[in-house]
């Protein structure tokens, strides 16, 4: 009698266990951006760039007249100008970051082009969140100029030291201390892989980043465009199920991840140049730089070496465990606007966006410390679309309160200027333009002397980007562009 309870008490106490590891194991998707929502989704910032780099960033009227970003063949394109021989104010180009804050998820983006292995450039696909360093930043995809290979790294104030344990083989760590304080820059870990970034990435037509960001670790794993997962495809994504990730970062003992990484937002940039591009230890030590003199001149004065330095984002779908949009599962808040800065260097100061949403609900009401809803919080509008378990409402974001209640956002320092990118309100617009992009073919592209497709009217394709063996890159083709334009 006492072995059948026994028996029965540890059988309850093993499925209990089993029951709640797996409700945690599980994923279940709660946003996606894609060429349906992704310039309502995100901001432009328009500010000084806090990394040094020889770049003007744009706003999003000058994106859109310019044609630097917009939908294409059914995916998000994000490029840079590659006509004007040397531009007083850097080359022009394009940095959006995401209304919406994250605290733990997984992050699946698909991408089928990035900026190319080009002299001067240092592209970004990276995460970071408010006070930098001190709620951390995790640098996804991110390399410069002729590099071939991707480094993935993170960001944290002091404190934070990390293990690479089940980082695949081939994947070599820098650094073991993630604080960004002086030449530190951070826990970078450089990839064998080199087709995960830059020419290698665009010649097999792209393919998945995806980043288990947890209490325990951050890991990223590439998937090339024709080896993506079954789960990953079918909307059930299992990281368990994916084997050693390309890079993982463990804390434990050395790293409270929770204290070090909070409410994080979504970057896609590119700048020219600046701190890593630029310096004499990274351009002048490189063969393939060296011998083109001064890394601002080049950029200045070769605008058509820049043609293939864009991006084409598929879709990016964020993940939360459990099933639900809180309890320090995937949270989101209003997020970060300011000037953050993937690589080394200061990052923005300034929450924009509507408020923590810590471990409650992200809707209208209160979430986690402070209230998200539609309460003012900066100088425009932000949100649109669904965040957590309500409506993350039409509050503004940009400079003003956020954060636990009714917080003020901390004034910008000279290396850390500005928070807001856009201010006033905002409305969807289209417009048919002759795009001055390195965009790609459309699937169905209108021949040369056909007329320009009417405003109103979509030429992107019905099913994403084509196989990228089977285009060609085009200069000033009649595309539309869906936009975000102020009124």
């Amino acid at each position: 009698m006492h072995s059948s309870i026994f028996a029965l008490g540890l059988t309850a106490f093993f499925n209990g266990a089993f029951a709640q590891n797996n409700s945690y194991s599980r994923y279940s998707l709660k946003t996606t951006y894609d060429s349906s929502n992704f310039f309502e989704a995100f901001e432009f910032f328009n500010e000084e760039d806090p990394t040094h780099g020889f770049v003007d960033y744009v706003d999003a009227d000058a994106a859109n007249s310019e044609g630097l970003a917009g939908y294409v063949d059914g995916a998000v394109y994000m490029g840079v100008d590659y006509q004007t021989k040397n531009p007083s104010n850097g080359r022009r180009s394009v940095r959006v970051t995401s209304h919406d804050a994250f605290t733990h998820g997984l992050f699946v983006a698909d991408i089928a082009h990035m900026p190319g292995s080009i002299p001067g450039v240092w592209p970004a696909y990276w995460m970071f969140g408010p006070n930098w360093p001190t709620s951390g930043e995790i640098d996804i995809l991110e390399g410069v100029n002729t590099q071939t290979e991707n480094k993935i790294s993170l960001h944290t104030g002091p404190g934070c030291s990390i293990t690479n344990d089940g980082t695949t083989q081939g994947t070599t760590l820098e650094s073991e201390n993630c604080d960004s304080a002086g030449a530190s820059a951070g826990c970078g870990q450089n990839t064998s892989d080199n087709q995960n970034y830059g020419d290698g990435f665009n010649d097999i037509g792209g393919g998945v980043y995806a980043t288990e960001w947890t209490s325990d670790h951050i890991a990223v794993w590439f998937f090339h465009r024709g080896r993506i997962p079954q789960d990953i495809q079918s909307g059930n994504p299992t990281p368990s199920s994916w084997g050693p990730p390309a890079a993982k970062f463990n804390g434990g003992k050395g790293c409270n991840i929770d204290d070090h990484f909070k409410e994080n937002n979504i970057v896609f940039d590119t700048t020219f140049c600046g701190d890593w591009a630029g310096s004499p230890d990274v351009w002048g030590k490189n063969p393939e730089t060296s011998s083109l003199g001064d890394c601002k001149d080049y950029v200045a004065n070769n605008p058509a070496d820049f043609k293939n330095a864009y991006w084409l984002v598929n879709s990016i779908k964020v993940y939360v465990q459990g099933g639900s949009y809180g309890g320090g599962n995937g949270t989101t808040g209003g997020g970060n606007s300011g000037s953050g800065n993937s690589g080394s260097g200061n990052s923005g100061n300034g929450n924009s966006g509507n408020g923590n949403s810590g471990n409650g609900n992200s809707g209208n009401g209160n979430s986690g410390n402070g209230n998200s809803g539609n309460g003012n919080s900066g100088n425009g509008n932000s949100g649109n679309g669904n965040s957590g378990n309500g409506n993350s409402g039409n509050g503004n974001s940009g400079n003003g309160q956020s954060g636990n209640g009714d917080g003020q956002t901390n004034p910008p320092s000279s290396t850390q200027p500005g928070q807001g990118t856009q201010n006033g309100q905002q409305a969807l617009a289209k417009v048919t333009i002759m795009a001055n992009t390195m965009a790609p073919e459309p699937t169905r592209p209108p021949s040369p002397n056909q007329a320009a497709p009417q405003a109103g009217t979509e030429t992107v394709g019905e099913s994403g980007p084509s196989d990228p063996s089977s285009r060609s890159d085009i200069l000033h083709e009649q595309v539309e562009l869906l936009f975000f334009t102020n009124i």
